[in-house]
């Protein structure tokens, strides 16, 4: 069996990570695999296509007004040309938010009776509460019923976003469907317990858009406030998307950001606590690829989500252990922080039940 893999990304970016790890387990399943990305990864072989960079507002623009990218639509019109110049069996497409040409390729290939497995790591289009312009969501939803419905078979990263997107193809799409989670892009870590006067919450990643993180910040006020010794550590974060004002000088000198690292094993191993934010919206779709990670550690994690989100069924779904769930109150937060911080650090592994969880691949 002939396979060709067309991803938006396999390098260093989430989307990437997520796709060449995938990538790789079909290696080994599977002997005759080409690969073209967008970008490139130093351990796979693949062919890089670099297609011109177009403003995102004429993208956008395009997609409003024709429910199409024309720009990702007329390099993957002149891709296929090529591919179909080789005898494929399957094509599958690894697609990303606001990255369509490998979902347009794929389209284009099933026309020629190939089967097609697509994969896409984020909702197209994102839920109300992201910011999007009417005329785009529309735009997009117009899109996918016409060409991702083509599919023999969709993956997206959860359950929950998964039905959105069948709900929001509305019967258009007949193929089969199915989950792949965000894999987690570190090896498990057993971490010594470290005994410390202050209590260290750690926070990994970008804040932005309906990701707030206010309700955090008042909340480490308040326990401050109470008498807890605590510091809050943010890492790759960029400073300018925080808004310390919400809190005093005082609580503002226990708050620090550190640059983008690929090296997390020290903060690690300080925190007490891991910090994971969804969006504060209603019905959200989506699961941050850090909570993957945290997974991975012998460390306890509060997710500050929101009611039946994905994080949330997760978490109930598999029963791990030393996770916790809150809403976006500053109140709940304070109080669930100051629950965990009176409990003694113990040594424990989830990461045998999340490598189980997390072995699933492409079914070709």
């Amino acid at each position: 069996m002939k396979i060709l893999v067309i991803a938006s990304s396999i390098g260093n970016t989430a989307p990437g990570k997520v796709f060449s790890a995938y990538i790789k387990r079909l290696a080994k399943d599977y002997q005759e695999i080409d690969i073209i990305s967008l970008d490139s990864n130093e351990t796979i072989n693949s062919e890089i296509i670099q297609i011109p960079n177009v403003h995102p507002r004429l993208k956008k623009l395009s997609i409003s007004c024709f429910g199409l990218d024309l720009f990702d639509y007329y390099f993957a019109y002149n891709l296929q040309k090529k591919i179909q110049e080789k005898s494929y069996d399957v094509v599958v497409t690894m697609m990303s938010a606001h990255n369509f040409l490998p979902l347009y390729v794929g389209s284009f290939l099933k026309g020629k009776n190939i089967k097609w497995i697509n994969y896409c790591v984020d909702a197209v289009p994102a839920p109300k509460g992201w910011g999007l312009s009417d005329s785009y969501t529309n735009g997009l939803i117009k899109m996918i019923r016409k060409y991702m419905a083509k599919a023999d078979k969709i993956y997206f990263s959860n359950e929950v976003m998964l039905q959105y997107q069948l709900n929001l193809l509305n019967g258009c799409f007949n193929g089969e469907a199915g989950v792949l989670y965000t894999l987690p892009d570190i090896e498990p870590l057993t971490l010594p317990v470290k005994e410390k006067e202050e209590f260290t919450l750690l926070y990994t990643g970008g804040i932005y858009q309906a990701r707030k993180v206010d309700q955090l910040l008042l909340a480490v006020e308040k326990l401050l406030n109470s008498g807890l010794n605590i510091k809050l550590n943010f890492v790759g974060t960029n400073p300018n998307s925080v808004d310390l004002n919400v809190v005093s000088s005082e609580t503002r000198s226990h708050i620090e950001f550190f640059g983008y690292t690929r090296d997390l094993l020290p903060f690690y191993t300080e925190a007490d606590l891991l910090v994971d934010i969804d969006a504060d919206i209603e019905n959200d779709v989506f699961i941050s690829s850090k909570f993957f990670n945290y997974l991975m550690i012998n460390r306890k994690i509060l997710c500050i989500t929101g009611k039946n989100s994905p994080v949330t069924n997760v978490v109930s779904k598999y029963n791990f252990e030393k996770i916790f769930v809150t809403n976006h109150n500053h109140e709940n937060i304070f109080n669930i922080i100051k629950s965990i911080s009176h409990n003694q650090m113990i040594n424990f592994s989830r990461s045998s039940l999340v490598v189980k969880i997390l072995s699933k691949s492409i079914e070709i």
